[in-house]
């Protein structure tokens, strides 16, 4: 598992995990694999999702593993909001999201390893772009 329970500490306290789940592991999980889901789903596009997910303790980026967190607790405040502010979690929700939206559009490049063809190089997309037609009108 890329996140843990206990690793949401950061976020929630456990008595808030507790009366949301109501002790029940198996949705603090559900959540956290819905959150991996869902960073995966931004990412996978562009970067080797496989190779930043399976990674383990420090070897994990430090920016994935917080918004895989933002949205967990995302996920586990839309069954019940217990002594939380939902407004904090629902600006940084957003904030999360843009920044995977931005990321997927190639706008920010975080230090992940990128998708690799089977040569080795790495694969991406180009954008050919110009500027709209300019007209000298004398």
């Amino acid at each position: 598992m890329f996140v843990s329970k206990e690793e949401i500490k950061t976020h929630l306290y456990d008595y808030q995990v507790d009366q949301i789940t109501d002790g029940d592991d198996t949705i603090v999980l559900s959540a956290i694999d819905t959150a991996v889901a869902e960073v995966k789903s931004y990412l996978a596009n562009r970067y080797d999702t496989a190779t930043i997910f399976a990674a383990e303790g420090s070897a994990r980026s430090a920016l994935i593993v917080e918004h895989v967190k933002v949205c967990a607790v995302w996920h586990l405040l839309i069954l019940c909001n217990v002594d939380a502010i939902y407004e904090r979690y629902e600006k940084a929700y957003e904030r999360t999201i843009e920044y995977l939206k931005q990321v997927a559009d190639g706008l920010l490049t975080p230090d992940l390893p990128y998708l690799q063809t089977s040569d080795g190089s790495p694969t991406g997309t180009i954008q050919l772009k110009s500027n709209k037609k300019f007209i000298h009108s004398f």
